[in-house]
């Protein structure tokens, strides 16, 4: 069933550098009788180093119409949503941000439990998405500013600069590769969902939002995340050549973000805030729901925090981000089966 940024800009970017941070409580259960039959597996090993996510706090009206981070007022949690992992076109590698030498750059690894990884990026990286032409694209701090660049995912270190000279993140490109969309944030203002043509370079400003994702072929249209004057965090798709406007989600107890449509054009998986049966904390969970917004459903119930989920290329699996089975809320790579019945 469908259940019915005046952020400083410093504390936007920071939003990724939480990955070694200490938990202040036990995320070490491994088994979560909810759970049973995902065949949870860890892909990252933390003692080998780590794995960014997000920031995840306690509730503030402060600026959060106008922010990038998805929150739930009823719910008392506010988290970041920059894009911290993404798999590659074949499916078979992925790449996650970590924190090296006071910098976060993106490594390359394979998509297997503890595969040597490569680091692709020698800036600090902000955001990123890892395009059908093999490309990674980033969002590059920089002081004042968050500029977009784009590197190859395997070879080279040759940088092709996209934007300048704004605040420019979490870039998403089309299918066809005609499209590059991304946030573009302007103190004060809502966020705004821009699209680059990368054979012309012209910018169309779309519609208001944050963390975009493509649906299929079509490039008229974005799934993305709107903050309302509640204080809750909304799944809407959105037509931005027609002006149609459709809200999937939206929960007077929860607040959602990061939604990405499975391979199949079914399914939207998306991560918002919950409470643990276990021990009655609040954390971050993922959820699914059909692209209409029907169907909506939990997916994951254990205590720590479960972020940034991407399919795989056969829709059977999603890989995400968690804090959970350690002692130390340390952030890790993990998948799981999907099973919507």
């Amino acid at each position: 069933m469908n259940t019915t940024i005046k952020t400083v800009l410093l504390g936007t970017l920071a939003l990724t550098m939480a990955g070694c941070a200490s938990a202040k409580k036990d995320l070490s259960p491994n088994f979560v009788p909810e759970e049973n039959g995902l065949n949870l597996i860890k892909i990252t090993d933390e003692s080998k180093g780590s794995v960014l996510g997000p920031i995840i706090e306690g509730w503030s009206d402060s600026g959060f119409q106008t922010s990038m981070m998805g929150g739930s007022k009823k719910g008392g949690l506010k988290w970041g949503t920059i894009e911290c992992l993404r798999l590659s076109p074949k499916g078979d590698e992925i790449a996650h941000l970590t924190r090296m030498n006071d910098q976060n750059n993106i490594l390359v690894r394979k998509a297997r439990t503890n595969s040597a990884p490569t680091q692709r990026t020698f800036k600090d990286v902000g955001s990123f998405c890892w395009g059908s032409d093999d490309m990674l694209y980033f969002s590059e701090n920089e002081p004042g500013s968050n500029k977009l660049s784009a590197v190859n995912a395997h070879s080279g270190s040759i940088i092709r600069q996209i934007t300048s000279n704004n605040n420019d993140f979490n870039p998403v490109l089309s299918e066809d590769g005609s499209l590059l969309f991304f946030t573009r944030y302007i103190k004060g203002t809502e966020p705004m969902i821009w699209s680059y043509n990368m054979k012309t370079g012209e910018m169309t400003n779309c519609t208001r939002g944050y963390n975009p994702a493509t649906v299929g072929d079509s490039n008229d249209e974005v799934i993305c995340v709107r903050n309302n004057r509640n204080g809750m965090s909304e799944i809407w798709r959105v037509n931005y050549k027609d002006g149609k406007e459709t809200i999937l989600l939206t929960d007077a107890t929860r607040g959602f973000s990061n939604p990405h449509v499975s391979p199949d054009g079914e399914w939207v998986v998306v991560e918002g805030n919950s409470t643990s049966s276990i021990n009655k904390k609040k954390n971050i969970d993922l959820f699914a729901m059909r692209i209409d917004g029907s169907d909506f459903m939990q997916l994951t119930f254990h205590p720590g925090n479960d972020v940034n989920p991407q399919w795989s290329n056969d829709g059977q699996e999603i890989y995400f981000i968690s804090d959970r089975a350690n002692k130390k809320g340390v952030y890790n790579v993990w998948k799981m089966k999907f099973k919507p019945y």
